[in-house]
């Protein structure tokens, strides 16, 4: 469901279809163009947002404390600005009243100014109580809302550790598992077929050898009842060795140097992972920062709340705090972007993963000398497409032949006497116990060269290849990294839009403002 989502996720009209990319790489610009563009422009939407929450800040800190309030920036009592306008331009002269033309007319007056005075006191104490209690309203908001964004990041924070570098972890560790695994097998299957190339050349220097020892004549100028079948058997065994070993050195050298060849680049891609292992390390680093960061900023949201504020508070607020709390930000956002990429791009590989993959290497064909491309597409298809007309396939009947045949000869000349065979062939003695040797060397030797290359089909069968490719694309990529790379991207973009709230808020940070703190 997860691989699904990200691959629905919105591309503006372009192409989610990864195999578009892996089609551009070869020519067609653009396919690759419209898919680069599309998964580009879904992650370009947290730039968007930061953008647009960006412009607004400034906008509320351009409008200024008496239009929106602790939203510019800063926590000013009502009070404040009224001192600070009162204070400007000197004062102004009291007006000079007439003189009343009586007593009596005086303290009516008077009267009348004292109920006055009263009733506008009244009116300015409830005013002022009811401004009073909103403004802490505010404070409070403000101050609330700030703490618990911070607290928003710090969660997002750990989340980003505990589940997306996690996840991402496990699946390099199951991906260097993969590859390990790849190396064995394929290290296990070089080791084989140079086992067959020695056993085939064992064969012929035992052929060559009883040729010699037998003077050459190998039961030529026998005359027995037997002599034309053994003969007959040798030199149809000697041609099947000669096909056998033209067979082996055209195909089997070839498969083992794309087998070596296999191993180098697994082993370049197993040390590129490891050179990833460094980012884990720096996501503890950045965590336990964050952490930290947030921490501080929340302390000296205390310390603002009891009123205490000097130098030292106002330094590390303005000079440490908020620079290194803007680089993490900036840091969020391009992790955010980053990951979401990332996470698209697994997401449209792992919808059909093993369909990109054969497309892939069915571009770089041409990088193949020998059979062993068509065992990679039959692994990778699930055993569906099977090799055709495969090399190995030809070998093994090839040997088996040559099994079939030493052995009818070897057996009829290994159940003769010695005398028997010296009359049946017409060899002397010594001849006829070279050719029995040989013929019992050779029938060993092709038990040996037919168990080695069994092994060599059992290892290259479906079975032993086809789960190492699931664990190492289907588990790895397809569940453990992507799954991290979600993870991570919605931790990062958590982590951005509560820092986001933590500078809309930022008046929570300060201490109030009061009339007092103007000189």
């Amino acid at each position: 469901k997860n691989v699904v989502d990200q691959h629905d996720f919105p591309r503006f009209g372009l192409t989610n279809n990864i195999a578009a990319l892996v089609s551009g790489l070869s020519g067609r610009s653009d396919t690759a163009t419209s898919y680069i563009v599309g998964i580009f422009g879904g992650a370009m939407l947290i730039l968007a947002i930061a953008l647009v929450w960006g412009m607004v800040i400034i906008g509320l800190q351009i409008a200024g404390q008496k239009k929106v309030g602790f939203m510019a920036g800063r926590l000013e009592h009502p009070d404040f600005a009224d001192a600070s306008s009162s204070n400007k331009g000197g004062g102004t002269l009291a007006p000079i009243e007439e003189e009343p033309e009586d007593n009596e007319s005086l303290l009516e007056s008077e009267a009348s100014s004292s109920a006055f005075i009263m009733s506008n006191d009244i009116e300015v104490t409830q005013e002022q109580t009811e401004k009073e209690k909103k403004f802490m309203r505010n404070v409070l908001i403000a101050r609330v809302v700030f703490v618990l964004s911070g607290l928003g990041v710090i969660i997002a924070s750990i989340i980003f550790y505990t589940k997306g570098v996690a996840s991402f972890h496990k699946s390099l560790t199951n991906a260097h598992g993969g590859l390990d695994l790849v190396q064995q097998i394929a290290y296990k299957t070089i080791n084989m077929t140079d086992s067959a190339i020695y056993e085939k050349n064992a064969l012929l220097g035992t052929l060559k050898t009883t040729k010699e020892d037998t003077g050459g004549k190998l039961c030529d100028g026998g005359t027995g009842p037997y002599a034309q079948e053994i003969q007959n058997g040798l030199a149809e065994f000697a041609s099947e060795v000669g096909e056998l070993s033209s067979m082996i050195d055209d195909n089997i050298g070839a498969f083992g140097n794309d087998l070596r060849e296999l191993v180098t680049i697994t082993e370049d891609v197993s040390d590129k992972l490891y050179s990833t292992e460094i980012f884990f390390g720096i996501a503890v680093a950045i965590t336990v920062l964050i952490n930290l960061l947030i921490l501080a900023m929340l302390g000296q949201t205390y310390f603002s709340a009891k009123g205490v504020s000097n130098c030292c508070t106002k330094f590390i607020t303005n000079a440490i705090l908020w620079p290194v709390f803007s680089f993490f930000l900036v840091l969020a956002w391009i992790f955010a972007t980053l990951f979401l990429v990332t996470s698209l791009a697994g997401s449209d590989f792992c919808v059909k993963p093993d369909v990109v993959v054969e497309g892939i290497l069915r571009k770089h064909q041409d990088k193949f000398s020998s059979a062993i491309f068509q065992f990679i597409i039959y692994y990778i298809s699930g055993c569906k497409i099977k090799p055709a007309n495969s090399d190995v396939e030809a070998i093994a009947d090839q040997i088996e032949l040559a099994v079939g045949t030493v052995h009818d000869v070897s057996e009829a000349m290994m159940g003769m006497s010695i005398p028997t065979l010296q009359g049946e062939c017409g060899l002397d003695k010594a001849a006829a116990t070279a050719l029995e040797g040989g013929a019992e060397l050779l029938h060993n030797g092709t038990h040996l060269l037919n168990k080695g290359w069994i092994e060599v089909r059992t290892l290259l069968e479906c079975k032993t290849f086809n789960p190492v490719y699931t664990t190492l694309v289907h588990d790895a990529i397809c569940i453990d990294a992507v799954d991290g790379l979600t993870w991570l991207y919605s931790s990062a973009f958590a982590m951005f839009i509560f820092s986001m709230l933590m500078i809309m808020f930022r008046a929570g940070l300060y201490p109030v403002n009061h009339p007092s703190d103007k000189p």
